[in-house]
C-alpha cells in the first residue's frame, strides 16, 4: 500500500427529486443552492490556498433550469468561474437507476448539448450518488461523450457497493474500452469524518480507521477521494465552513493535505498512477431498484410511454425533417412545445427518489402523499404527453397518404422490420367523433387509450359487457412504414354468452392443460420442441401467483428482520446489513373461482378468475394462444389494498429446461446472470428492459417483459445477499410488487395491478438478435391506427403502403443491428437515425431511401453533433460499426 498523501474533497449538493421537500421545492431550492454556490465561489476566486472554494454540479437537469431563469450576469460570471476550475459541471442528467436502456440513457445526455455549445462547459467528468449500480452500456455512452472518470457514491442502506471501496479502477464496458471509475464512500462522508466540524474527530478517530482500511484492501495510491454535502444532508446547500476548516487543517501541517477539489482535479491526480489500478469487467448491477414496484401501475405506464414516445419520434421525423417545415408547423409547434417536457418527465420518473423520506412510518402523513402525488405526475406527464405526440404525428402523416375512401385505416410500424400487426381497434378510431363534415376529428380528439391491450378489454367482455368488438386481424405492415386498409377489412365481433370450462387449449404450436382447482398452467406442450416445457417439480404451475410477506406480524419495524443498517458504527466501510435468514411467509392462489375457455378472432385462451392472498377482491388471469405466432400470452391483474406491512407478489414460470443459463437484456445489450457482472454486485434480483432469457445449447424460452422490469431466478433471493450466482432451476420469477423499502418508497400501493408476461420457446441456443427482436416486438405490440378522414390538403400523395426507409433490420433477420431511435434533428432539418451494433464483431449497416430519399448523410456524436460527411450511393448510405457500438447518422431527405 502506498501512503495517503493528499485527500481530494468534492463539495455538492445531495439531488433529491423529493425526499426531504416536495419536488417542486425541491427544484426552486435547487437553484437557491446554485446561487449560493456561484457567490462563495466568486467570495473565493482569488484565493490560491488548497481550501479556496470550489463546487460541483451533481446533475444537469437542475443546472440546466436554473440557466433558464439565471441574470445574464450571474450566467457570465458562472462562466468564467468554470473556465478557472472553481466550479464544475458534471454529466449526469439526474442520479438515475438502471431503469434507463441504452437509448434513454442517450436520450438524457442530451442536454450537454446547449450545455456544451450554447454556455461553453467543458464536461469531462460524471458522478452519481445514492445509487447501487447503473446498466454496463453507460461505460460506452460516457466514453462517445467524452467524459474520462465516473464517479459512484453508494449508499449501502438496503444494498451494497462491490469490489473493497474506495476502489479506483478501470470499468471496462461491452465494446472492450475502459474508463476510469471509483466506487468511493457515500457522499456524506467528508462531514462524517469530521471534515468542517471536527478537527480533533478527523485526526485521532477518522483518520486512523481510514489509513487501517487502507492497508487492509491494500489502496494503491497515493492520493484518496471523499464526498460531502451541506450539513443540512440530503437537498443541501453550499457549505462555507469547509473552506475555513481546510485551510486550517492544512495550515497546521496535519496529515493528509486536504485539497478542496472538483471531480477534474481529483481525475487528473489518479491519471499518474492510472497504471497501478486494475481493471474490472461488466454490469454494475444495482441494489436499490427493487423499490421501483412498490409503484408497479406507474412503472408499467411508463414502460409503454417510452415506447409511445420513441413511436411519435419515428413517425415526425418523416416530416419534420423536411427541408421544408412550414406544411407541417402544426406538428411543430406541437413537438417544440411538448416534446422535451414528455423526455423529461420520462426519466425523472425512472430518477432515483420515490417520495418522501418519512413515506413507510407514516403512509397516511401530508408529506408522503404529496410527494406520492408530485413522483406519479411524473410518469402520468408522460403519458399524457407521448399519446398527444403520437397521435400529432400520426396525423400530419395521414395527410400525405392516398386512401380510396374517407374510412380508410392508416396503420404504422414504428419496427424496422415488417411484421403482422394485429388487435382491437378503438371505436373512435374506426369512427371519429365528430360531425360528417368536420374533417379535423382525427387532429383533435383522438388522444384516448381506452384500454392497455386487446387483453383488457376482452376481459371486459367476457366477464360483463357484451358490446361488439372491431378487431384487426393480422395485417402485414412493412418495416418503418405504413399500410391502408379499408374499415371493411375489420372484424366484428360479438363476445360469445357461453364458455366452455375445457382445461386444454391448443393451436398448431402448443398444448396447455390449466388447473381448474388452484389455478395456472400445469402441462405446456411444445409441439415442435417435441417436450414438456412445464417444470412439474418446482411446486408451482407456471403463471402461478405467490403472495410473500415478512412472517413475524407483531414485530415493531419487521423490515428489520429483513435489514438493519448499523447507522452509528465506527467502521470506515460500514457492513451489509441484510439479514440473508429472515422468515417469509409465503402463499399461493387459495383457488380457482371461475375458467372460462373462448376463442376470439385472434386465438384461443383461458381466463380464470382466483381467490388470492394479498390481492383486495380477485386475481384475473389470461393465458392466451394466438392462431398467427408461435408465443404464449400471460396477463394478470388484480387489486391491492392499504396494508404497509412488508409484503410481495410474484407470478413464478418453472420451465423444464435442463443446465440453463440466464440472461437479462440491459437495452441493447445481453448479459448472462452471474458472468457479465462485477465483483459483489446485486445477483439475488434484475432490471430487465425488453427480455430476459433461460436457455441450454439445444433450446431455450425467451420471456419478454414490456412493463414489469424486476426479475428474480431459481428461487426467492431477496434478501440473500448473494456473491456468486448459481441457477439450480430454470424458473423465472416475474417480482412484480413490493414495499421492502423502509423510507422513501409506497408503504402500499392500492388499486389495480398488472403483470404481462411473453414467452416465446426456441430451438437451438441463446441467439440475442432473436431475444432483441422478440423484445421489441412485444414492447411495441399495440396497433398505431389512424382514421384517414381528413383530407390530403393539396399535400404531395404517397402511395398506399411503404418504408419509409430500409433499416439494416429489415433487410436481413440475422442483423445484429439495432436501430434505437429515429427523430427529427435538433436545429437544421434532417433525421436522425441512432444505431447499436448488438454484436462483438465488427458489422456493416446501410440505410437506404425508401418513400424517404436520402440526399445527404454525416455521421455525428451522440449530441447529434456532425462529425464527417458519408457518401450517398444510389440513394443508400454504408456505415462501419464496431463491436457494441452506437453510431448516429444525421440524412439529408425528402419525400
Amino acid at each position: 500500500m502506498n501512503k495517503v498523501y493528499t485527500l481530494y474533497f468534492i463539495h455538492h449538493s445531495h439531488t433529491d427529486i423529493g425526499f426531504t421537500h416536495d419536488p417542486p421545492i425541491v427544484l426552486a431550492l435547487q437553484g437557491r443552492f446554485l446561487d449560493e454556490a456561484l457567490r462563495l465561489a466568486d467570495k473565493y476566486a482569488n484565493l490560491q490556498s488548497d481550501g479556496a472554494f470550489r463546487w460541483t454540479v451533481e446533475t444537469t437537469y437542475v443546472f440546466y433550469r436554473w440557466l433558464q431563469q439565471a441574470s445574464p450576469a450571474q450566467i457570465e460570471r458562472f462562466k468564467v468561474l468554470e473556465k478557472a476550475g472553481r466550479i464544475e459541471v458534471t454529466g449526469m442528467f439526474a442520479n438515475i437507476t438502471p431503469l434507463f436502456d441504452t437509448d434513454q440513457l442517450i436520450e438524457s445526455f442530451q442536454l450537454l448539448r446547449p450545455l456544451r455549445k450554447d454556455y461553453g462547459f467543458d464536461i469531462t467528468s460524471a458522478m452519481n450518488c445514492d445509487v447501487n449500480g447503473e446498466n454496463w452500456p453507460l461505460v460506452d455512452i460516457l466514453l462517445e461523450l467524452g467524459i474520462e472518470g465516473f464517479t459512484m457514491a453508494i449508499n449501502t442502506h438496503f444494498g451494497g457497493a462491490p469490489l473493497t471501496r474506495p476502489d479506483v479502477f478501470w470499468w471496462e464496458g461491452p465494446s472492450g474500452r475502459k474508463i476510469l471509475a471509483y466506487n468511493g464512500w457515500p457522499y456524506d462522508t467528508g462531514w462524517r469524518f469530521g471534515i468542517g466540524r471536527d478537527k480533533d474527530d478527523l485526526e485521532k478517530t477518522w483518520w486512523p480507521l481510514i489509513e487501517k482500511r487502507l492497508e487492509e484492501i491494500n489502496y494503491p495510491l497515493p492520493v484518496l477521494m471523499v464526498q460531502s454535502y451541506h450539513p443540512f444532508g440530503d437537498n443541501g446547500s453550499a457549505y462555507e465552513e469547509f473552506t475555513h476548516f481546510i485551510d486550517a487543517w492544512n495550515t497546521e501541517e496535519k496529515s493528509p493535505r486536504i485539497v478542496m477539489a472538483t471531480p477534474k482535479m481529483w481525475w487528473q491526480a489518479v491519471k499518474e498512477y492510472s497504471h497501478l489500478v486494475p481493471t474490472y469487467r461488466g454490469d454494475w448491477t444495482d441494489y436499490w431498484n427493487f423499490g421501483s414496484i412498490s409503484s408497479a401501475r406507474e412503472e408499467a405506464i411508463n414502460r409503454t410511454s417510452r415506447a409511445r414516445l420513441r413511436s411519435a419520434d419515428a413517425i415526425a421525423a418523416s416530416t419534420l425533417s423536411q427541408p421544408d417545415t412550414s406544411k407541417a408547423e402544426r406538428l411543430a409547434k406541437s413537438f417544440r412545445t411538448y416534446r422535451e417536457s414528455a423526455w423529461h418527465s420520462l426519466n425523472l420518473w425512472d430518477e432515483h427518489t420515490w417520495g418522501a423520506d418519512c413515506a413507510i412510518r407514516y403512509p397516511g402523513n401530508e408529506d408522503t402523499a404529496t410527494q406520492w402525488h408530485h413522483k406519479a405526475n411524473f410518469a402520468y406527464t408522460a403519458r399524457s404527453l407521448g399519446l398527444l405526440l403520437q397521435r400529432d404525428a400520426l396525423a400530419e402523416l395521414s395527410h400525405r397518404v392516398m386512401r380510396s375512401k374517407p374510412d380508410d385505416l392508416l396503420i404504422f410500424n414504428p419496427l424496422p422490420w415488417s411484421r403482422q400487426v394485429s388487435g382491437q381497434v378503438a371505436p373512435w378510431i374506426a369512427t371519429p367523433r365528430g360531425g360528417p363534415l368536420d374533417q379535423t376529428a382525427a387532429r383533435h380528439f383522438q388522444d384516448r387509450v381506452l384500454h392497455e391491450d386487446l387483453m383488457v378489454d376482452l376481459l371486459e367482455a367476457l366477464l360483463g359487457n357484451p358490446d361488439k368488438r372491431l378487431w384487426l386481424k393480422p395485417t402485414e405492415v412493412p418495416g418503418y412504414g405504413y399500410t391502408v386498409i379499408s374499415k371493411d377489412d375489420l372484424v366484428e365481433w360479438d363476445p360469445p354468452q357461453q364458455y366452455s370450462e375445457e382445461a386444454t387449449i391448443e393451436n398448431s404450436f402448443h398444448r396447455l392443460t390449466l388447473d381448474r382447482e388452484r389455478g395456472g398452467v400445469v402441462s405446456w406442450v411444445d409441439k415442435r420442441l417435441d417436450r414438456e416445457l412445464v417444470d412439474r417439480s418446482a411446486g408451482y404451475p407456471l403463471n402461478g401467483y405467490v403472495h410473500e410477506q415478512v412472517a413475524d406480524r407483531s414485530h415493531p419495524w419487521p423490515r428489520n428482520l429483513m435489514f438493519h443498517m448499523a447507522w452509528q458504527s465506527e467502521q470506515v466501510e460500514r457492513d451489509r446489513g441484510w439479514k440473508t435468514g429472515w422468515r417469509s411467509e409465503r402463499r399461493p392462489a387459495q383457488k380457482v373461482l371461475s375458467h372460462h375457455m373462448y376463442r376470439t378472432p385472434l386465438g384461443c385462451g383461458v381466463i380464470q378468475t382466483l381467490e388470492s392472498p394479498g390481492c383486495i377482491g380477485t386475481l384475473k388471469q389470461i393465458v392466451f394462444l394466438p392462431d398467427f405466432t408461435d408465443y404464449v400470452d400471460c396477463i394478470s391483474w388484480w387489486d391491492m389494498g392499504l396494508d404497509s406491512h412488508p409484503e410481495a407478489t410474484y407470478l413464478l414460470f418453472p420451465f423444464d429446461i435442463p443446465g440453463a443459463q440466464a440472461r437479462i437484456d440491459l437495452g441493447g445489450q445481453a448479459i448472462t446472470a452471474g458472468v457479465d457482472q462485477l465483483p459483489l454486485v446485486c445477483r439475488d434480483y434484475y432490471t430487465a428492459q425488453g427480455w430476459v432469457d433461460l436457455s441450454n445449447d439445444d433450446f431455450g424460452i425467451t420471456i419478454a417483459l414490456p412493463e414489469n422490469p424486476m426479475v428474480q431466478f431459481g428461487d426467492f433471493h431477496f434478501g440473500h445477499n448473494q456473491a456468486e450466482f448459481t441457477l439450480h432451476r430454470a424458473m423465472l420469477l416475474g417480482w412484480v410488487t413490493n414495499n421492502y423499502w423502509e423510507t422513501n418508497f409506497r408503504a402500499h400501493q392500492p388499486g389495480q395491478v398488472r403483470a404481462h408476461y411473453r414467452l416465446w420457446p426456441h430451438k437451438k441456443g441463446f441467439d440475442e438478435t432473436r431475444a432483441h427482436r422478440f423484445g421489441l416486438e412485444s414492447s411495441y405490440s399495440r396497433p398505431l391506427i389512424q382514421h384517414l378522414g381528413e383530407s390530403t390538403n393539396g399535400e404531395p400523395a404517397l402511395t398506399k403502403s411503404g418504408s419509409l426507409l430500409s433499416l439494416p433490420e429489415g433487410q436481413s433477420t440475422l442483423s445484429p443491428i439495432l436501430t434505437l431511435h429515429l427523430k427529427p434533428a435538433t436545429g437544421e432539418p434532417g433525421l436522425i437515425v441512432r444505431l447499436l451494433n448488438a454484436s462483438d464483431r465488427e458489422e456493416q449497416a446501410e440505410v437506404s431511401s425508401g418513400l424517404l430519399h436520402i440526399h445527404g448523410a454525416q455521421v455525428c456524436d451522440l449530441l447529434e453533433e456532425p462529425l464527417k460527411n458519408i457518401e450517398v450511393r444510389g440513394g443508400a448510405v454504408k456505415v462501419t460499426i464496431p463491436p457494441r457500438r452506437v453510431i448516429t447518422l444525421r440524412l439529408n431527405i425528402s419525400f
